[in-house]
């Protein structure tokens, strides 16, 4: 038996990229990120796949739980069951088998920038089938497509509850306007976005009342209170603002600021600094939706999961 203590445990990703047996995997929390590489290391693997996990709302709407990541596994060809009220995080892979405090996400792994300080036992013979055995006497039942929509659903149908904001953002205040944030976002009358802009992060224009435009091709469906995380040309996410205004066209202060930019994307909406960190982040759009694509447009809209899971993930590199 193998006892490792460092701040974040890859054990679980040079597991599997050697499969000598069947794998089960048992983690409460999971990242998108991790499902993706979990996912692209099941679909082409002559083993067996089968996570557990516990379907919680409430980890889901707190983006601790990824919905996209679940997709991932389930069409990976990766069994998924629910077990109700886990907190073991398991992972056997073959003859080798690993049980400690990390959970399947980019913290617990070490794969994020903000990597927890995680403890656990690298696992080998006799130990392994021990805890293969007690995994299989655990109640769980397997979760269908329909299991992640419901699941989907009723994370954002949570009670809302009040809390305050702050201006300084030192950990404390930070995980403040996340609670809020992340309570806004079950607004059913919000749509919830993900814009980029030209150019690489400037954080400056989002710590004050700022705007940012949309090209001309109709009227923008981005309304007044919808929730907006911005990312820069190179994917990086940054910032998180609210709209304040509906599209008005080609308004004195923004061509004044763009200059003969402001033809190209004429119509403006205004915002407010909702979520803004002291400095830049490391964190990829990649690394929290399953496609960019609709970038393409200039904006696309977010599930709640994927707002959430964006607002928890810069909240994490903001208090690490």
């Amino acid at each position: 038996m193998k006892v490792g203590s460092t701040r974040g445990l890859l054990i679980g990703y040079e597991a599997i990229g050697d499969v000598d047996g069947d794998v089960f995997l048992a983690s409460p929390f999971l990242s998108f990120d991790v499902c993706n590489r979990l996912a692209r290391a099941a679909a082409p693997s002559d083993s067996s796949w089968q996570l557990f996990t516990c379907l919680g709302p409430s980890a889901v709407a707190n983006g601790y739980l990824s919905i996209d990541g679940l997709r991932e596994l389930k069409q990976s060809g990766v069994t998924l069951s629910h077990v109700e009220r886990l907190h073991a995080k398991t992972f056997i892979v073959g003859s080798r088998s690993f049980l400690g405090s990390a959970n399947l996400t980019g913290a617990g792994l070490g794969s994020s920038k903000a990597a927890n300080v995680e403890l656990g036992v690298d696992l080998a013979g006799a130990q392994v089938e021990g805890v293969r055995k007690a995994m299989g006497k655990w109640v769980s039942r397997d979760v269908e497509d329909e299991d992640v929509e419901k699941l989907l659903i009723q994370a954002q149908q949570l009670t809302r509850a009040d809390a305050s904001a702050s201006d300084d953002l030192d950990s404390e205040s930070a995980l403040v306007l996340v609670e809020q944030l992340l309570l806004d976002a079950r607004d059913t009358s919000r749509t919830l976005w993900l814009k980029s802009e030209y150019g690489a992060p400037a954080l400056d224009p989002w710590r004050r009342d700022w705007f940012f435009g949309r090209p001309a091709k109709g009227r923008p469906s981005i309304k007044t209170g919808d929730l907006v995380v911005i990312c820069a040309q190179t994917r990086d996410c940054y910032a998180v603002v609210e709209v304040t205004s509906e599209a008005e066209l080609l308004p004195d202060d923004y061509r004044e600021a763009r200059g003969d930019e402001a033809d190209r994307c004429p119509w403006v909406s205004r915002t407010v600094p909702r979520f803004v960190p002291d400095e830049l982040l490391e964190l990829k759009a990649h690394e929290l939706v399953r496609s960019t694509g609709g970038l393409q447009n200039g904006h696309m809209r977010l599930r709640f999961d994927q707002f959430t899971n964006t607002v928890r993930s810069l909240a994490r590199l903001v208090t690490e």
